[in-house]
């Protein structure tokens, strides 16, 4: 998303937090069906919104003033989807879209973290956040299991049946919840990339970027945190690792933040090497 699009997500982010809150006093258990409530509303207007082009300029029209926008919404959402969720879109749709089509990735966005909200109320964001890069790097590593889930000639019900059998009682029924939601979305695209991008997502909620570090050998406790430091300072920001143990990379390691790599191998020396060699 450009500039103006990464403000009004995050405008609108912003009052996803306010009314996903857990209120003092009150427990994780209590606020969890609102919550979740509040993610699937925000799933069904995305929907709307990337299946409905009209509706889709008409909130997004720069030409319209904010609250023009905004009764829109009310008009067309008011009493169909909670308060909250209406609260997030109303946020959503004052702000300015650099391309229409961007409300909707927004709002798919703000569901997943919607979702990610319960598991932060509970405590749990670290490990779902966790098992989805895990669930991740088990389908890169089954080509099977990953052909599976990807077949297009294959019902959506039974690719999400297999996530269902793969994880329930396995993982936190957030991570079950978010995979069975990736696989059953033909328009994300990669499911490993998908989850490696949910896995982001909720790295983020947290403040802290993820940083994807390869390397052929298991690292101690003293290592990660040394790497975490180091990789920390040299992008300038607060970084969370993941170990993706790869023997393909022969020694050292390659770290991955988005768009970046950071590549230390010694496939990489080598393949320097013979290319200085072929000159």
């Amino acid at each position: 998303m450009e500039g103006a699009s990464r403000q009004s997500l995050a405008a609108a982010r912003s009052v996803l937090d306010q009314v996903t809150a857990v209120p003092i006093g009150a427990t994780a258990g209590t606020v969890a069906p609102e919550v979740r409530r509040i993610a699937g509303d925000l799933s069904a207007v995305a929907t709307l919104v990337g299946g409905e082009p009209t509706v889709r300029r008409a909130l997004t029209d720069p030409g319209a003033p904010p609250q023009s926008r905004t009764g829109l919404a009310a008009r067309l959402l008011g009493g169909q989807i909670s308060q909250g969720a209406l609260a997030v879109v109303s946020a959503a749709v004052a702000g300015r879209w650099s391309r229409p089509v961007d409300l909707r990735y927004a709002l798919e966005e703000l569901a997943v973290e919607a979702t990610l909200a319960e598991a932060e109320a509970a405590d749990a964001l670290d490990e779902v956040e966790d098992e989805l890069f895990r669930f991740g790097r088990i389908l890169g590593q089954n080509p099977q299991l990953s052909l599976a889930l990807t077949d297009p000639a294959a019902p959506t019900s039974a690719k999400v049946g297999l996530v269902t059998r793969l994880l329930s009682g396995r993982a936190h029924p957030v991570t079950l919840r978010l995979a069975e939601q990736a696989v059953a979305d033909r328009e994300q695209g990669d499911i490993e990339r998908r989850l490696e991008q949910l896995s982001r997502i909720a790295a983020a909620r947290r403040g802290r970027v993820v940083a994807v570090v390869r390397t052929a050998t298991v690292l101690d406790d003293d290592q990660i945190a040394r790497l975490k430091v180091a990789v920390s300072r040299f992008f300038g920001r607060q970084i969370q690792l993941q170990i993706d143990l790869d023997p393909a990379v022969l020694g050292g390691v390659a770290v991955r933040v988005g768009d970046e790599v950071v590549d230390g191998t010694v496939l990489r020396r080598l393949a320097a090497a013979r290319r200085g060699l072929t000159r």
